[in-house]
């Protein structure tokens, strides 16, 4: 379901996000859905990964909440010099997925995903 929003802008945002409309040859609603989705994303995922430094959720909660994987988060983490702090169950998981990766199948999966993106 979508709803209708009326904002106001200032007129040098308008500006960028006609230039930005026409770089990307989309209508204005959907650049400016576009950029929302990329925001809202961007500022939960900032502010979880403050909740986690802070200690008050879990490495897999914050990730969970933020609506990203485990690892994506946890490479979140290291992109902002967050220290993990694992409990020994989500240590011992993390092992125990690595152990189960086929390693020579991740390389055909990232090669044959490399090659479709240059078509």
């Amino acid at each position: 379901m979508s709803e209708r929003l009326s904002i106001v802008i200032p007129s040098e945002m308008h500006d960028d996000l006609e230039k930005l409309q026409k770089i990307l040859k989309m209508d204005k609603s959907t650049v400016i859905r576009h950029l929302l989705s990329k925001s809202i994303r961007e500022v939960k995922i900032e502010t979880l990964l403050d909740e986690y430094r802070k200690g008050k959720l879990s490495l897999g909660k914050a990730a969970e909440l933020a609506g990203v994987n485990l690892w994506e988060f946890i490479e979140h983490c290291r992109r902002n010099q967050i220290k993990l702090d694992l409990t020994e169950e989500e240590a011992e998981i993390g092992i125990r997925r690595v152990e189960k990766i086929d390693i020579q199948k991740y390389k055909k999966t990232i090669k044959n995903s490399l090659e479709s993106l240059e078509k």
